[in-house]
């Protein structure tokens, strides 16, 4: 049984598996912070933006670019919520990393998503989530 700051991620998450990505912005709090490592850049350092639109044409790049994550993992405390997630194929992109898996740690409060930051590994996440 999850808890409901994991259930609206994995909601939100089932939508854009679905294609559908006006409903998984209904679970995005409008004023989001996004932070994400720069794609195609050896040291990539974090790139901070605001807001659903922002994030919302970076997926549908992601999806022209045949990109479909899958969820492997969600562990949620508090109001953080890891996702682990294999995207096949975004090793091509990701020159600092050689595995096609991405570890985001997403920020719910209010029943609202209002924060997510990829981060480089699983212990990077762990850490960001305060999880030991």
């Amino acid at each position: 049984m999850c808890n409901l700051n994991e259930w609206i991620v994995r909601e939100a998450f089932r939508a854009y598996e679905r294609g559908d990505i006006a409903r998984m912005m209904d679970y995005v709090d409008p004023e989001l912070e996004w932070t994400h490592l720069e794609p195609g850049v050896e040291d990539p350092q974090p790139q901070t933006c605001r807001g659903r639109e922002e994030l919302e044409k970076v997926l549908r790049l992601q999806a022209g670019l045949n990109l479909r994550s899958e969820l492997e993992q969600v562990i949620a405390n508090g109001e953080k919520v890891i996702l682990v997630m294999r995207t096949p194929g975004i090793s091509r992109y990701r020159p600092w990393h050689d595995n096609d898996r991405t570890y985001d740690v997403v920020t719910v409060r209010d029943e609202m998503i209002v924060g997510l930051q990829s981060c480089c590994d699983r212990s990077e996440a762990r850490s960001l989530a305060g999880i030991v």
